[in-house]
């Protein structure tokens, strides 16, 4: 039996015991209540090690564009549409090491507010944020920095450079919706996981990473009508954490699940000049991902999504 079987089988057995002792259990007070505060550190590939870095990868700092030859002071703000790919049955199944399903499709697309400014000798720094509204229960708060360079620009190819790194979480009730089981008797077909009130769970989507991005401009920029062509490639370390905050079974859940590791992304774009000011780019975004669902057979359920940015030079 593998280390993540062993895993899930004591996870169900814990909640075994935890139904029987809530059935026989007098009602006690909100504060008297038990708390599970477990931590399992998890293989990259478990399901929900794959489904932490499904959702940072959506977020990583990529430039949707070449790197921007900035000037000393200059300032540029901008609006950043990131899509979130719709998760089939299978793909939300990832509860337990695969067992339970989580309520993962709650927005078709994140936002994100940028700025831009020069810091001199070429180099740009770029600020990130997805501001805390709340969307289906879901609320973000994340922060993202980033520093970029032109390495070289001749008439028609550049060579552009990025680093950038976020720190932030996601809360919301995944694992126990508002709405959903909890509105069923702890241990019934339709509550089998003992829900007795919407979580708020948090998962943490820290990570570092560089991007190297290659440009082309058909006419070397004169036209703005022509748009510049990218293609990127980046390296990323992704290092995550899901805390479990859910009262199920007369007990409150605390599980922290702990997962780091290194992932690939690989972008293809275009951007359009809008006047002498402003910037439209959009970029199809993929990034290889392995998930173990089943046994030991490691399978490819990877990330494809579109982004788009709107850049608009203040001064």
């Amino acid at each position: 039996m593998s280390r993540r079987e062993r895993s899930r089988s004591l996870w169900i057995l814990a909640l075994l015991v935890c139904f029987v002792m809530g059935g026989v259990a007098h009602p006690i007070k909100a504060q008297e209540i038990d708390v599970l505060d477990p931590i399992e550190d998890l293989d990259f590939d478990d399901p929900e090690a794959w489904a932490m870095k499904f959702f940072t990868s959506v977020s990583l700092l990529t430039g949707i564009g070449s790197a921007t030859e900035h000037t000393g002071g200059e300032v540029a703000l901008g609006l950043e549409v990131l899509s979130v790919p719709h998760l089939d049955r299978e793909q939300r199944t990832v509860g337990f090491g695969g067992f339970k399903e989580e309520d993962l499709n709650r927005t078709p697309a994140w936002a994100r507010l940028r700025g831009e400014i020069g810091l001199g000798s070429g180099w740009g720094l770029v600020v990130g944020w997805v501001p805390p509204v709340k969307v289906d229960g879901v609320e973000a708060d994340l922060w993202s920095l980033g520093l970029e360079k032109v390495l070289w620009r001749g008439d028609r190819w550049g060579l552009g450079l990025r680093a950038y790194g976020q720190t932030g979480d996601v809360q919301g009730d995944f694992t126990c919706t508002e709405g959903g089981d909890e509105l069923f008797p702890p241990g019934s077909p339709e509550n089998p996981f003992g829900c007795e009130s919407p979580s708020s769970d948090q998962i943490t989507m820290d990570y570092l990473g560089a991007e190297l991005v290659v440009t082309y401009s058909p006419l070397g920029g004169k036209n703005g009508r022509t748009p510049e062509i990218h293609g990127g490639i980046s390296f990323n370390h992704l290092d995550m954490e899901f805390q479990v905050d859910a009262e199920t079974f007369g007990f409150r859940d605390r599980s922290l699940l702990r997962a780091d590791g290194d992932a690939m992304g690989f972008a293809a774009g275009a951007t359009w000049q809008i006047g002498s000011k402003g910037s439209l780019g959009g970029e199809i975004f993929y990034s290889p991902l392995d998930v173990r669902r089943s046994g030991e057979q490691v399978e490819s359920d990877d990330l494809l999504h579109l982004r788009l940015l709107w850049r608009w030079r203040v001064r």
